[in-house]
């Protein structure tokens, strides 16, 4: 229902492995890889310590506890990785070929000037997502069937007391919570899945502690996003969102589902720019705000919206999440009720010989 949301994850998982291998390089192991990275952070990799329970480690808690030497290199081979997921070549291979056959014929279509059914548009849209989410996850193993156990000989009060004063608040899922990384303030996926934990509750781990193993719905990049990847996110995102407004003039079974179309493209457009305005202006302010009302110190807006009482957050975010959920639904919507009523030139066929050079 969200691509747009999925590959804009993708997005930054690839960032933090990417940064992952750059890390473990600066610690003289060039051995690390792309699938070892996203490996670690889907939770493949488990540590065993004395005097704590077997608990998920992410890329970024292995590189800290390899450099201080509380854990040697997982000498993983990367095929041994792949192995672990038979279907996962496979997978890809398929759908590969449907989404790009599909995509040939929807360019095919626009080049002969016969139409595109709402459905076909919509379908075309997420079939740009999905290559650019394939793209980000072309490394990334399809599950984690079987963790890995990491043996560690040091006690995890030990590593504790070596960190310092960062490492003595609670921990909520690892004793390592102390090294993730802050909210990515140019994240353009962090405030819808920051909004749906607000409204629907869903972002809560198991109550057990130390946790299990990962989600795998979001990841932080360890030193952030970059500006290559923050436009490339705008970009998309646009070019995702203006995709459909290419049957801003197609012909819908009634006036009102014309306008209710339009309507839905122009807010999820509305809610970009208005992101693109807020972020910059939340960037600036968090600070002094979170020290003036909340006598408290944090650098993101995200950071000073968890301080915020509950009833708060929903005031905020409910709007925002309710008119982007609406507007997505009544696309998706609209690309199936619109099949009732079809122009003529949506049934014409390609004629695939007016592409081939006339000798």
């Amino acid at each position: 229902m969200f691509p747009e949301v999925v590959t804009s994850m993708a997005a930054e998982q690839w960032e933090s492995a990417n940064q992952s291998v750059q890390e473990f390089r600066r610690l003289g192991f060039p051995q690390w890889t792309m699938c070892h990275a996203f490996f670690a952070d889907m939770g493949g990799f488990l540590l065993q310590c004395p005097d704590v329970p077997l608990f998920p480690v992410d890329s970024e808690q292995l590189a800290y506890l390899v450099e201080k030497k509380h854990l040697r290199f997982p000498e993983v081979d990367e095929e041994i990785i792949r192995d672990r997921n038979k279907a996962d070549g496979f997978a890809r291979l398929i759908t590969c070929v449907q989404i790009t056959w599909f995509f040939i014929q929807c360019l095919a279509r626009w080049g002969q000037g016969l139409g595109l059914s709402t459905l076909e548009i919509t379908t075309f849209a997420t079939i740009l997502a999905t290559l650019n989410s394939l793209f980000f996850w072309f490394h990334k193993p399809l599950d984690v069937e079987t963790p890995i156990i990491l043996r560690s000989e040091s006690r995890v009060a030990d590593i504790l007391i070596t960190a310092g004063d960062r490492a003595c608040e609670p921990y909520a899922r690892t004793p390592l919570d102390f090294l993730k990384s802050p909210p990515v303030s140019t994240s353009i996926v962090a405030p819808f899945w920051f909004a749906m934990g607000v409204v629907f509750d869903f972002d809560k781990e198991s109550r057990s502690r130390p946790i299990k193993r990962f989600g795998n719905t979001k990841t932080r990049p360890p030193v952030g996003i970059t500006t290559r990847e923050t436009i490339y996110g705008i970009l998309f995102e646009l070019v995702y969102f203006g995709v459909h407004l290419l049957s801003w003039n197609e012909l819908f079974p009634t006036q009102a589902e014309l306008l209710l179309w339009r309507v839905s493209n122009l807010v999820l457009l509305g809610l970009l720019i208005i992101y693109l305005i807020v972020i910059p202006i939340g960037v600036l302010s968090s600070r002094p705000f979170s020290r003036k009302w909340l006598l408290k110190e944090v650098d993101t807006p995200l950071e000073v919206a968890a301080q915020l009482p509950k009833w708060a957050q929903v005031i905020i975010h409910v709007p925002f999440l309710a008119a982007y959920v609406s507007a997505r639904s009544y696309i998706l919507l609209e690309g199936l009720i619109s099949l009732r009523a079809l122009s003529l030139n949506v049934y014409v066929d390609i004629t695939w010989a007016n592409f081939l050079p006339h000798i």
